[in-house]
């Protein structure tokens, strides 16, 4: 069962990036596509909504329309609040002019990922007319959820792929789902911040898996469980819930990607730079000065060179001669960054034993035990 995103113009490239990489982290049935050079732009020849509302006015809608955010939100908005709006139809079409420049076969899903909000403010829905198309919200969810949006971006994926095959038709779906969340996939949500249960939880209950079985494979069920539960065990790690847990083991392997086997195989997705400072970091646990970098210009060259092993020997070495400038602050911000990755993904207390730290004009250091820690 093959599942292209499809991202509309506003949606970060990195974002957009990392959905993809939480939903392709175990092989299966399930496959997911995408293709970064076809954006789709809604701006371009649709009809925008934009409303602008004081707090009355938005406290009003909240109470009429039981599809939008609770309160939580409206303490959150600097007033007069202004958003853009689009209407179903649209992202339904854009998603049907995708799939016809594509090709996309009639049973392959096609699912639109946009930052604009939709005119009744769903997280996400189905197509009724064509129920292989859908579209994902990706905006607001810092009002919800603390941490990456990409954590439950990639869990409504799965919901619609699943929900798609659970019931004939949005009358049957909307008459199906649980109005009171317990956990399971088919919670309604009304009130956005009662997701959180559910992503909590990564289940599907008993009479929701008898609608599935008849109508998709094993093998399909297990695999989108799979990654429901993976998502839930990372976004729990990146929400601060797990940092009792000592730290894990740290896997660099023969194609230089990081993970944390302990973590359930999190990936830490930095930049060829990037890793290669810190794969130098790694080598020294005593800690490298930041004014000693160029001493170690050399070992940069070699450890960069096996990474980012296409490009332009002179453009590379140009870089590592920029980072490890006392200077310039290039170093600096790769650090900050490779930081904030840690931090997005395993929290912020058990990032301490992973990133680069140090007082400035100390020396700096990693403070990972190096028998955690292997380099294929």
């Amino acid at each position: 069962m093959r599942i292209h995103l499809v991202k509309s113009a506003e949606v970060s490239v990195e974002l957009f990036t990392k959905i993809m990489d939480l939903l392709q982290a175990h092989p299966g049935p399930l496959n997911f596509s995408c293709n970064l050079d076809s954006v789709s732009n809604i701006y371009l020849d649709e009809k925008i909504l934009n409303n602008i509302k004081t707090k009355e006015e938005f406290e009003k809608q909240l109470a009429t329309e039981n599809n939008l955010s609770d309160r939580l939100v409206s303490r959150k908005i600097s007033f007069p609040f202004e958003r853009e709006e689009v209407s179903w139809d649209t992202l339904f079409a854009k998603c049907n002019k995708y799939r016809r420049k594509n090709n996309i076969k009639e049973d392959e899903f096609v699912i639109m990922l946009t930052d604009i909000a939709n005119n009744k403010n769903w997280f996400a829905c189905l197509d009724e007319s064509n129920p292989f198309n859908g579209f994902i919200h990706t905006a607001d969810w810092q009002y919800f959820i603390s941490c990456s949006a990409a954590f439950p971006i990639a869990y409504e994926v799965i919901a619609l792929v699943l929900q798609k095959h659970m019931f004939d038709g949005m009358i049957d779906l909307r008459t199906a789902v649980h109005n009171s969340p317990i956990g399971c996939v088919n919670d309604l949500c009304i009130h956005k911040k009662e997701i959180i249960l559910k992503l909590r939880t990564a289940d599907v209950c008993n009479e929701c898996m008898r609608l599935l079985q008849n109508k998709i494979t094993m093998p399909k069920i297990h695999h989108a469980l799979t990654i429901m539960n993976s998502l839930r065990e990372k976004m729990l790690y990146a929400q601060n819930f797990r940092q009792s847990t000592p730290p894990g083991r740290l896997l660099i392997d023969a194609q230089k990607r990081f993970l944390l086997t302990d973590f359930g195989n999190i990936e830490i997705k930095l930049r060829p730079l990037e890793k290669a400072l810190y794969i130098l970091f790694l080598k020294y646990p005593e800690g490298i000065y930041h004014s000693s970098l160029s001493e170690h210009r050399t070992e940069l060259y070699e450890i960069y060179s096996q990474i980012a092993n296409m490009g332009d020997l002179n453009e590379m070495k140009e870089r590592i001669d920029d980072m490890v400038n006392a200077l310039s602050d290039s170093a600096s911000q790769k650090m900050s960054r490779i930081k904030r990755v840690f931090e997005e993904a395993i929290g912020t207390e058990l990032a301490k034993y992973y990133f680069i730290k140090g007082e400035p004009g100390k020396v700096k250091s990693i403070a990972l035990d190096r028998n955690l820690m292997t380099i294929e």
